[in-house]
């Protein structure tokens, strides 16, 4: 069996061409001479026609070859030696064979290469995939406002670990922790569903250890604490905080609202559709009540329902929050008072507080849960503790109740 020609100007002969029959014996002349080789002798090193040394072997598989090597026999001799021993050790292996493999795999290399995508590229089709999928692809959208500058123009591919652990402690000096590991959780989705497509093959955010979170801190804030924030806030942006605290809700679903979904006479905000998927109603105090009335009063179309009610310039309140909380914090340092609290304080600790000042103000853990939207009593079991009034008056109640069954008797 013989071969075609192979790598380094190497030609394949058959077998009965005055050569070897490929099993090393002589086979019978035929008067054929493919190559017209000047000086073919026994040892497989002769002369080309070109005038270069050339080898005739036989290959692990069987297969005979001839090969040009150059204008120095020795050079010839050792390469034909180095082939002689390599077909002795690797049952199988042939030259022509091993060309063909390693052009397949160099073409399907270029093919990978080609496939490869930038951060970039990729966060595009991701975000529009989100926008179908999720309802807090505005969020995503948001962080990839910093994950861009970072990531965007690296290939998907090649961020690994490291790259992932140094963005979190750059991120880690500017925002909260908590939302460092929002940022990680979302990095962390993305190479999740690039993985899925075949995209990339491993995710660099595992491995990467996340901020441990204290879900069981109450945060609220006393009144001038709350004072020393809204003064730190742009004057535009005052309004939404002051009804952060007042109603608890969450951002979302405060960007959402739109006129149409105030009703001042009844005194009721409605979600369209709130984290979980429902739609509720919030009540509103006196203080929210002023604050839409003056809203209202500034309105561009005030015949459009639809026009948003608050309208920000920001996507999302990291964006602008913890920097006045810091200057709220030193404010309250420079006036000798306790500004400690504030440390780590996020826009989402408005609904915590909100939460914490019901609980203050004698309200039952289900009324809380419904009014702040929790789905379950367990979310808001961390506030029971606010309110130790409500243990001494259901044990009361007892006795008010045996006072008035003996009254009867």
């Amino acid at each position: 069996m013989t071969c075609g020609t192979s790598s380094h100007r190497q030609g394949a002969v058959n077998p009965n061409d005055g050569g070897s029959d490929g099993r090393g014996k002589p086979a019978a002349n035929t008067g054929r001479v493919e190559h017209q080789e000047e000086g073919l002798c026994s040892s497989g090193v002769y002369r080309h026609p070109s005038g270069d040394w050339a080898i005739r072997f036989t290959c692990g598989a069987g297969h005979i070859h001839k090969q040009r090597v150059g204008r120095v026999k020795t050079e010839a001799i050792r390469e034909r030696d180095a082939r002689r021993i390599r077909a002795q050790r690797e049952p199988g292996w042939c030259p022509t064979i091993e060309s063909q493999r390693e052009r397949i795999r160099v073409r399907a290399e270029q093919a990978r290469e080609e496939a490869r995508i930038t951060f970039r590229v990729y966060s595009t089709g991701y975000l529009e995939w989100a926008k179908q999928q999720k309802r807090s692809w505005t969020t995503d959208q948001a962080q990839l406002n910093t994950l861009l500058p970072r990531f965007g123009d690296r290939k998907l591919d090649e961020i690994n670990t490291s790259d992932v652990e140094r963005f979190r402690d750059w991120l880690a000096d500017r925002r909260a922790r908590a939302t460092v590991n929002r940022y990680l959780a979302l990095l962390s989705g993305m190479y999740s569903r690039a993985i899925r497509l075949g995209l990339a093959r491993t995710n660099p955010v595992k491995g990467v250890a996340k901020f441990r979170e204290n879900n069981q801190r109450v945060m609220y804030l006393t009144t001038e604490e709350e004072g020393a924030i809204r003064e730190a806030l742009p004057a535009d942006l005052r309004p939404h905080f002051v009804v952060s605290v007042n109603t608890g809700l969450r951002w979302s679903e405060q960007m959402g609202l739109r006129w149409k979904d105030i009703d001042v006479l009844t005194g009721i905000i409605t979600v369209q559709r709130s984290k979980h998927g429902q739609a509720r109603r919030v009540p509103m105090n006196s203080t929210v009540g002023s604050v839409l009335m003056d809203l209202g009063a500034e309105r561009k179309r005030p015949s459009d329902p639809g026009e948003v009610v608050f309208a920000c310039r920001h996507e999302q309140a990291d964006k602008f929050f913890p920097k006045a909380v810091e200057r709220a914090r030193k404010a309250l340092a420079d006036a000798g008072r306790e500004g400690g609290r504030l440390e780590g304080f996020t826009w989402h600790g408005n609904r915590h507080a909100f939460a914490s000042r019901l609980a203050m103000a004698g309200a039952d853990l289900l009324t809380i849960k419904e009014v702040g939207g929790w789905k379950t009593l367990a979310m808001v079991q961390r506030y029971a503790h606010l309110t130790p009034n409500r243990l001494h008056e259901a044990v009361e109640r007892l006795v008010s109740n045996r006072a008035t069954e003996l009254a009867r008797n």
